[in-house]
């Protein structure tokens, strides 16, 4: 399984348009060669600079396969976006629903990994949830895992 995203390389820069520095709006991201049985996907992407003692949320989604092959900037923070797949978005480490992008200290340099979660069967989960309940409740249904890392550092 891959992921990768047509903004940044494996451990590239996030451009600063999908940071709380610029637009705040999500990025892209693609995937390739899932698990044939794979029925739902789930996407964590989090800060893992540890400034904190456990990572920091910027976005939780989970969404049905429906042949999707990608996700396209600029998600709509609403706990269910409408797009062509069903899509519902957990709530980040802000305590929001939906995206909310890297801001780092000026001049230090913050690290990302974003993890997609091929799932074996459709999860049954509110919209909103944090990152604990998703891991409860995806336990035991994952298929395979890809991630993929990223850097962000302010610029005064």
């Amino acid at each position: 399984m891959r992921l990768w995203s047509d903004a940044f390389p494996e451990g590239g820069e996030i451009p600063l348009e999908y940071t709380k520095d610029g637009y705040n709006t999500s990025p892209p991201f693609r995937w390739a060669d899932l698990p044939p049985d794979t029925r739902e996907l789930a996407l964590i992407f989090e800060g893992v600079t540890p400034a904190t003692h456990e990572p920091w949320v910027h976005w939780l989604r989970v969404q049905d396969l429906g042949g999707s092959r990608g996700l396209t900037p600029g998600v709509q923070a609403h706990a269910r976006a409408r797009t062509t797949t069903a899509l519902l978005q957990g709530s980040n480490s802000l305590g929001n629903v939906g995206y909310d992008g890297p801001r780092g200290t000026i001049g230090r340099k913050f690290r990302y990994r974003i993890r997609l979660l091929a799932l074996d069967e459709p999860i049954d989960a509110e919209p909103g949830l944090d990152k604990e309940r998703l891991e409860k409740i995806v336990r035991g249904h994952v298929l395979e895992e890809a991630e993929l890392h990223a850097v962000y550092e302010r610029h005064g």
